[in-house]
């Protein structure tokens, strides 16, 4: 919600002329400790758009094209700093794909999408686990081809924490584990 739009003060239109606000005032507080943003951009709506750049050199490349979305860049750089840059990390090498995020979740399933794949990439993994329970990692499945880039993650139990990630594999066997994500399912 927009702080400068207030039910409270109708000199203060919510945008584009729209009519007031029709919550409570205590919606619209703008006090210490509330949102201080007037408007809040979500990473994976975000896209990077000015001139492709990399930095470093073969092996050890890091490298942000124009387009890319700011989720993808911030997974890619998380990775990065847990592990260096190098094998499994930098741009012209076999990596796991940098944006790994779910969709469609229902009370019994989600569907696990990435992209930003590794051209050295040969398959993938996905992997998970019940947070309630804890590790060990499950496989959901082996063996995805390099040109499938979602997994349905099915028979999840209602209103339950996941962590989720993808495995990929190269030709000579080495894997790349992504960053994991964290999701509910419905109640």
């Amino acid at each position: 919600m927009a702080c400068n739009c207030n039910k409270c003060n109708t000199n203060k239109n919510c945008g584009c002329n729209d009519s007031a606000l029709s919550t409570p005032c205590t919606y619209s507080d703008c006090g210490i400790g509330s949102e201080r943003c007037e408007d809040i951009q979500c990473a994976e709506c975000v896209s990077y758009c000015g001139t492709t750049f990399e930095v470093g050199t073969t092996n050890n490349l890091i490298k942000i094209e124009s387009g890319e979305r700011l989720d993808s860049i911030i997974q890619k750089f998380a990775l990065m700093i847990s592990q260096g840059v190098g094998s499994c990390t930098s741009d012209d090498v076999h990596h796991a794909p940098y944006n790994i995020f779910a969709t469609g979740i229902t009370n019994s399933s989600a569907i696990i999408q990435w992209n930003n794949i590794s051209t050295a990439t040969q398959t993938f993994s996905v992997e998970y686990y019940d947070v309630s329970i804890g590790l060990p990692w499950l496989t959901a499945t082996t063996g995805l081809v390099n040109t499938v880039s979602s997994y349905t993650l099915s028979t999840l139990a209602a209103a339950t924490t996941y962590k989720v990630r993808i495995v990929s594999t190269d030709s000579f066997s080495a894997t790349c584990t992504s960053v994991m994500i964290t999701f509910s399912t419905l109640a």
